[in-house]
């Protein structure tokens, strides 16, 4: 499983997010379900999303390695199948891009392109299948068991229902876009479901009220990470963590101009 641990861990959040958090503009309804089918609707519409992202990694109790926090913008244009990403993670500053079929990395000021196998486990096929699973939300959303109310809570200037969402795997497993990424992957879709089985998921969303619009999202899971190497003996990474994660959406609907880099040179690994 350590080969494939990352982009599983993405997999993850790819389907969380995807089937949460684009919610577009829609009518009234009073079933949080149809409600949250209406906002993915909406947003096929707007056609584009702004996330602010907080994601904190926990050693599980037993496990070596250091805790990690990581915060950032992302701004994804679902019909362009475009990306643009800044982050901080462990002091560093990193940049992503995904445009044209490409993805790209900036790191300590310089553009790579992310060709061949990236790390163990992740290649240009895994890269392009993770955002066309990230992309293709309205299949995502359709995967929902179960959205029940939580009770009232204020995000930024919105008034929202929290909402708590409880996602149906095996559909989500069974979709086309998460089983190429199994083929990706050399997973079936059965190993998939049973990865994502395995995390203890928790959900919520916060549904602004009087319109379906997703303004956060709240993620807790138990996650495999990859080895990143150590510092003075320690693990950068734990091999399995506690894993939350905060997504706010302040606008949809945006602009987002996604451009190669110019002249990135090959990425050669961490």
């Amino acid at each position: 499983m350590s080969k494939r641990a990352l982009p599983l861990v993405i997999l993850f959040a790819a389907i969380c997010t995807s089937a949460l958090i684009f919610g577009g503009c829609g009518g009234k309804t009073q079933d949080p379900k149809e409600t949250l089918a209406q906002a993915a609707r909406g947003a096929r519409e707007a056609g584009s999303v702004h996330a602010q992202i907080n994601v904190i990694l926990a050693p599980l109790e037993g496990e070596s390695g250091l805790g990690v926090n990581v915060q950032g913008d992302a701004w994804l244009d679902m019909n362009g199948k475009a990306l643009e990403a800044r982050f901080t993670v462990m002091g560093m500053e990193l940049s992503l891009r995904y445009v044209d079929g490409k993805a790209y990395l900036q790191m300590g000021g310089k553009w790579y392109v992310l060709t061949g196998e990236v790390i163990a486990g992740i290649g240009e096929g895994v890269i392009g299948a993770l955002v066309n699973v990230l992309v293709t939300y309205p299949e995502l959303f359709s995967s929902t068991a179960e959205v029940s109310e939580l009770g009232d809570k204020k995000v930024g200037d919105y008034q929202c229902t929290n909402l708590k969402v409880v996602p149906d795997l095996q559909a989500i497993a069974a979709l086309g876009p998460v089983q190429k990424l199994a083929g990706e992957l050399d997973m079936t879709a059965d190993e998939i479901e049973g990865y994502l089985q395995g995390t203890d998921l928790k959900m919520e969303a916060c549904l602004q009220k009087k319109e379906p619009v997703i303004r956060e999202v709240y993620l807790a899971a138990n996650v495999e990470l990859p080895q990143m190497g150590e510092v003075a003996g320690i693990p950068l990474l734990p091999t399995k963590a506690h894993m939350e994660a905060q997504i706010d959406f302040p606008e949809y609907g945006m602009m987002v101009e996604v451009q190669p880099p110019p002249n990135p040179a090959p990425f050669k690994g961490l």
